[in-house]
């Protein structure tokens, strides 16, 4: 057996004990970025090889699609590459988009028309496209305008709601589960570095973890518990939140505590790392991740 095997068959068993596809964000290590299509398939390729299941892509591989009528008349046939080479590799699919503006009407609807083609789990999208407004106007019509959306195009994959890093924008957990509970075809998405960083520093022990799991096990359900979405990274915070994000071994985030209480709960779903190293990262942590996981 192959080193490649050995390490494709840990991660498999890992992700099938922890009950969650385990992934990267944006690209692979020497891709940190995927913009074209032939680098989207190259990063499938070396995910597929060692066990990951699942990727979620940026925005900038969508940068030429500006309308519905690009969508289809330019690009069709090279999201269905990207489509194919994904199911054939049995690794999940979403589109992340954390900047959309206050006219999010043309971006909504392309990126749900892209994910639907694409085969996506979900788009994610970060509520803070009315950013000039009162917090509560802001989150009234972020309701009113994903309502709109998802009932108009009736498109399979889901928007995916994701917690914010800063203290004044739309997207605290509680925000987000107000969202998700008031509009269709939506998921909370938890970025958990986010999260830290509105709390300065909250996650410090298993129990904050177990807080928000149960929260969000209470507010949104069964469903959910079966399959939620987690996105997990280091990060750099001040009084205001958010300031950057970091690579993991620098932060004071633990890793261990999150799967823990995840597996405590039997909470499955899909986890993206997000950090500099990409897949490197996770390769370096097999071993740590296998005894997370017994």
């Amino acid at each position: 057996m192959t080193m490649d095997m050995i390490i494709r068959k840990k991660a498999l068993k890992i992700q099938e004990r922890l009950g969650m596809n385990i992934g990267v964000a944006y690209g692979i290590h020497r891709i940190p970025t995927v913009k074209t299509t032939e680098q989207a398939l190259t990063a499938l390729r070396e995910l597929y090889k060692i066990g990951l299941r699942a990727f979620l892509l940026p925005k900038e591989l969508f940068s030429g699609i500006l309308t519905t009528t690009d969508l289809y008349k330019n690009y069709y046939g090279e999201l269905l590459k990207i489509k194919e080479l994904a199911k054939k590799f049995n690794i999940e699919l979403a589109i992340h988009h954390s900047g959309l503006g206050d006219q999010p009407d043309e971006d909504l609807k392309t990126f749900c028309n892209i994910c639907s083609i694409m085969d996506c789990r979900t788009f994610i999208i970060h509520p803070t496209f009315y950013s000039r407004m009162p917090h509560e106007q802001a989150l009234r019509l972020a309701v009113y305008k994903i309502n709109e959306i998802t009932t108009n195009l009736r498109v399979k994959a889901k928007i995916g709601i994701e917690t914010t890093g800063k203290n004044d924008e739309v997207g605290s957990l509680e925000d987000v589960i107000d969202i998700v509970k008031r509009t269709h075809g939506t998921e909370p998405i938890i970025n958990w570095a986010h999260l830290h960083a509105r709390g300065y520093g909250t996650l410090r022990t298993e129990n904050d973890y177990m807080r928000i799991l149960s929260k969000l096990k209470h507010e949104i359900g069964r469903g959910w518990v079966n399959n939620a979405y987690f996105l997990f990274s280091g990060v750099s915070y001040g009084p205001q939140g958010e300031i950057k994000h970091i690579p993991l071994r620098t932060s004071d985030m633990q890793l261990s505590h999150m799967i823990k209480e995840s597996m405590a709960m039997d909470i499955k779903g899909t986890l993206i790392l997000e950090d500099p190293e990409k897949e490197k990262l996770i390769l370096r942590m097999l071993e740590d991740l296998a005894d997370m996981v017994r």
